[in-house]
């Protein structure tokens, strides 16, 4: 079949008084149709350069031709005077055009012997099917040419012998502020890149030699007035028939908004660390310079109803021990705060498994847990990534929130269960205890909020804020759903893997 074909194109390239040569990237001929005498030119001969059979009147014309093909992936037509091998002065009309075929490039050139008259085109056999071929070919070659013309992401094709650029589409011109692509084809590769990235590129060069590609290289751009461009360049090569490397096709791709992000993300991180640290130093302050003004007037409370009791009235000693229960509120809220500013302080996530994590708070609240005479149900939990000391601060509270909020006359239940969400696990833990109104649910996270003031072993209101910032810690949620006198139940949802 492909015999027939050959002898087919050979026989329109003689009707046609015309040769068609295929060549690689490097001018060599790799198949041929038609008779050379045709056109008055040496016999052409398989893996041989074509320049060696062409007379030197045509030299210089069809290497033009064949390199604005290769420039412009569009056929270029070119009619030209010769001398042929007689010594006869005659006229070639020459055809060129790149073809890729399974992604390597090849030149399709046509010589053609003028004049050529319609009519002997109309009888050359199969010329219509020939002709709607082509014309399928062309209309594909010019969709693709006007997607690599027009994609608005930088393209370009370098020769990884000498390192020099080969061909470019419009976006590289517009992005380094040149003219016409006369500015940079034929220019060294390492030429477009700041002087910081050049010694770099010269071993990217390298580098793809060796491999054939090159993924996901930061590097950066200049252009012609000197505005550096981040990009992230993407190599892979084009290879001939023997799988050598002609050319390599890069794709960079401006990052220019990614880094500016990234710029205002770490100057927020650093103004966030810095008043992290301010906030450090205030809760450290209020910690240790407030209790001693508090220990005084602790003090001086004490010695008033020492000294003076005797004559100080119900009322008067009334006052006595609200300044002294005022103080010891204030004393217990200050090193709250200072517990709560230092959760995730110099801590390290590791794998850690949950159910030893919640079989040690259970041993460290048993005595609670024997006086209230409370049945804990704990379910198979799973193993996670997290803050091992501060997950097992959340599991504490809610256990002894569950415990200290139970219904009087009413055997404490609580379960403790977990279910995994794609990246995420949701724990949960339930109890039958006194429940929170709607309008409270919304407020217990928040820092020294108590909504239950009438309960007699009412905490500071720091608990549950603790758990919420471990939570946060972990890039997950805390949320309750509640029925007043029915119980509650508290899931909080972590991450059980992090990137790394």
């Amino acid at each position: 079949m492909i015999t027939d074909q050959y002898i087919h194109a050979s026989e329109v390239m003689s009707q046609l008084s015309a040769v068609s040569v295929r060549l690689n990237i490097d001018y060599e001929i790799c198949s041929i149709a038609g008779d050379t005498n045709e056109i008055g030119v040496h016999e052409f001969e398989l893996y041989h350069t074509i320049f060696d059979f062409l007379p030197d009147s045509l030299i210089d014309s069809v290497k033009e031709n064949l390199q604005k093909s290769f420039r412009t992936h569009q056929k270029v037509q070119t009619d030209v005077n010769y001398i042929n091998v007689i010594n006869e002065q005659k006229k070639l009309r020459v055809i060129s055009n790149t073809l890729n075929i399974d992604a390597e490039i090849f030149y399709l050139v046509t010589f053609l012997r003028l004049p050529v008259t319609d009519q002997i085109i109309r009888e050359i056999n199969g010329y219509e099917s020939y002709e709607e071929a082509r014309r399928q070919l062309e209309i594909s070659e010019a969709r693709f040419n006007a997607f690599f013309e027009n994609d608005p992401v930088m393209h370009m094709s370098v020769n990884p012998e000498n390192g020099l650029i080969a061909d470019c589409n419009q976006f590289v011109i517009e992005k380094l502020e040149l003219q016409d692509k006369n500015d940079i084809i034929g220019q060294p590769i390492y030429s477009i890149f700041t002087d910081e990235k050049k010694i770099r590129c010269l071993a990217l060069v390298e580098r793809f030699k060796k491999e054939g590609k090159l993924k996901s290289e930061e590097m950066e751009l200049v252009t012609k007035k000197g505005k550096v461009i981040p990009v992230i360049l993407y190599t892979v090569a084009q290879r001939d028939e023997h799988g050598k490397i002609i050319l390599s096709r890069s794709t960079l791709v401006d990052i220019t908004d990614l880094k500016n992000a990234q710029r205002r993300l770490n100057k927020k991180r650093k103004r966030l660390e810095l008043l992290n640290k301010e906030l450090e130093q205030f809760v450290s302050t209020c910690s240790h310079d407030l209790q001693e003004p508090l220990a005084t007037i602790k003090f001086a409370g004490d010695v008033l109803g020492k000294l003076y009791n005797d004559k100080l009235d119900q009322k008067g000693r009334d006052y006595l021990m609200y300044i002294d229960e005022a103080v010891d509120r204030l004393t217990k809220q200050i090193r709250s705060l200072l517990a709560h500013s230092r959760i995730g302080i110099n801590s390290e996530r590791s794998f850690v498994n949950t159910n030893k994590i919640v079989s040690t708070v259970i041993k460290d609240l048993g005595k609670r847990i024997i006086e209230n005479k409370a049945e804990i149900i704990v379910d198979e939990l799973p193993e996670v990534e997290a803050y091992g000391v501060e997950l097992r601060l959340i599991f504490l509270n809610l256990i002894s929130n569950a415990i200290k909020y139970s219904k009087k006359n009413c055997v404490p239940i609580i379960k403790i269960g977990a279910t995994e969400c794609n990246e995420f696990v949701m724990f949960s833990v339930a109890d039958n205890g006194i429940g929170i109104s709607k309008e409270d649910t919304k407020e217990i996270f928040k820092i020294f909020n108590r909504v239950n003031e009438s309960n007699p072993n009412k905490g500071t209101g720091v608990g549950l804020a603790h758990c919420d910032k471990i939570v946060r810690m972990h890039e997950g949620k805390l949320w309750v759903e509640s029925n007043l006198k029915k119980g509650s139940t508290f899931f909080f949802k972590i991450r059980k893997q992090y990137d790394h």
